[in-house]
């Protein structure tokens, strides 16, 4: 694997074990163990360590967040609601309701006010998203901004029951409520 490889896997994995655990579950221990680096690889690609690793996690989250967002084919506000509803939904089942959002698994186990305003720049930039794509089919900016919001909460919410529930049902409810 190349050096760039090796970076971006350890990334994706504390990623991924943040959306399982949390933030106090990531340590770089695991993250070693999942992508098979040398113990060295740590402070070799992430000088600041721990810290350097999770602020880049949730900017890989931010961005893959956006990437999803951005892929919902919409031509209603519905479409819009299901289309972010089943990104969620393709997480929680597609891990066997082991992972859920990152950025609630850093918000919550997190003390850090630099950290705690990144999770939120990446909240904030989902609701964006979301608002532009309300915008594309049709809702007025004030409108958009505010059902994106909400759908951002509403789903929040489901994914974690989601996941205590071992189910999709939560998702299926916001998908039905909101939409």
């Amino acid at each position: 694997m190349s050096e760039g490889g090796v970076r971006e896997a350890m990334i994706k994995a504390a990623w991924m074990l943040i959306a399982e655990r949390g933030l106090e579950g990531m340590s770089t221990r695991e993250v070693l163990a999942r992508t098979g680096a040398p113990r060295g690889s740590v402070y070799h690609h992430f000088p600041r360590g721990r810290a350097e690793l999770i602020e880049l996690a949730i900017d890989h989250s931010r961005q893959w967040m956006q990437d999803q967002i951005d892929a919902i084919r919409a031509q209603t506000p519905q479409d819009v609601v299901t289309g972010y509803i089943d990104i969620w939904r393709r997480v929680v089942e597609g891990t066997d309701f082991r992972a859920g959002c990152a950025m609630a698994g850093v918000t919550t186990g997190g003390h850090d006010p630099a950290i705690l305003d990144r999770a939120e720049a990446a909240f904030n930039a989902a609701a964006d998203a979301l608002a532009a794509r309300f915008e594309q089919v049709g809702l007025a900016p004030a409108e958009a901004a505010q059902r994106a919001t909400l759908l951002v909460i509403a789903a929040e919410g489901a994914v974690i029951l989601s996941r205590a529930r071992r189910n999709s049902e939560p998702l299926a409810l916001v998908a039905t409520q909101l939409g």
